[in-house]
C-alpha cells in the first residue's frame, strides 16, 4: 500500500515539473455508506480532508491529476483499570479507525468560460483502512505506554461523479467547489467503532475480540472546496 502512494506522489511531483497550466486546491468530503456497505456498517459516514492537483492543456477543458485524502471515520475511548496484570489505576485506551486515500483523477469540463463551469469526473486508485490505539495514562501524558494496530486493509477503488466550479470575481483564478461522486470496488476488511471488545481476567490483562466487517467501500461522497487556478504561474 505504502509503494502505491509513493508511486502516485512521485508521479504528480515529476509531472509538476513539465506542467503548463496547473490548478490546486482542497476538499472537505462526507463519504455516505451505500449498498452493501450501508448494510454491513447500518450507515457509516466517513468524513475526510483531501488535496487534489491537476493539469490542464492550455488547448482543451481537459484535467488530470491526482488527489490524496485522509480521514478518521470512527473513535472510541474507554478508561480502564485492567488493562495489565497487578496494574489497576486508570488508563485511557483511545482507537481510532482512519483512512488513507490515493487517486488519479480525469475531469472534462462542459464549459470553461461559464460563470458556472459543470464538469464530469472519474477516479481510480486506492483506499487502506487501518485501526489504531494508543493507551496513555491521562490526557496530557506526553508518553504512551502502548500502540499499535488492530486492523488494516486496502482495496482498490474506482469512482465517477460530478459537480461545478463557481469563480470568485474579487479573487481571480479562485474558485469554489462542489462535487458528488459514486465510489465502489472490491471489498476490504475494517474495524468500526464499537467492533472491539475486551475481555479481562480476574486479576487484570486480557484479550480482545474483534468483529471484522467485510464489504466494498460502496459509498457516495459530497465535496465542498477551493481550487486556485494557474497556481504555479
Amino acid at each position: 500500500m505504502k509503494s502505491i502512494f509513493l508511486t502516485l506522489i512521485f508521479f504528480s511531483v515529476g509531472w509538476a515539473a513539465q506542467a503548463q497550466f496547473f490548478i490546486a486546491g482542497g476538499h472537505f468530503n462526507g463519504g455516505i455508506a451505500n449498498g452493501r456497505l450501508n448494510h454491513e456498517t447500518g450507515g457509516l459516514f466517513f468524513p475526510t480532508l483531501s488535496g487534489i492537483i491537476l493539469h490542464e492543456e492550455r488547448t482543451a477543458p481537459i484535467q488530470f491529476g491526482i488527489e490524496l485524502g485522509y480521514g478518521i471515520y470512527g473513535s472510541k475511548l474507554e478508561r480502564r483499570t485492567d488493562l495489565y496484570e497487578g496494574f489497576s489505576d486508570e488508563l485511557r485506551l483511545r482507537r481510532n479507525n482512519n483512512i488513507a486515500t490515493g487517486m488519479l483523477v480525469m475531469r472534462y469540463i462542459l464549459r470553461p468560460q461559464g460563470k458556472v463551469m459543470p464538469f464530469v469526473e472519474a477516479k481510480f486508485g486506492a483506499n487502506y483502512l487501518y485501526t489504531r490505539y494508543k493507551i496513555r495514562e491521562s490526557i496530557l501524558s506526553e508518553e504512551t505506554l502502548e500502540a499499535g494496530k488492530d486492523q488494516e486493509d486496502w482495496s482498490v477503488s474506482y469512482s465517477f461523479g460530478t459537480g461545478v466550479q463557481i469563480p470568485i470575481p474579487s479573487s481571480p483564478g479562485l474558485v469554489f467547489e462542489f462535487k458528488a461522486n459514486y465510489q465502489t470496488g472490491p471489498s476490504a476488511e475494517f474495524l468500526t467503532k464499537g467492533d472491539a471488545t475486551f475481555n479481562p481476567l480476574p486479576n487484570g490483562g486480557g484479550t480482545f475480540d474483534y468483529q471484522v466487517r467485510r464489504s466494498p467501500l460502496e459509498m457516495v461522497t459530497l465535496s465542498v472546496g477551493f481550487l486556485v487556478y494557474d497556481v504555479f504561474r
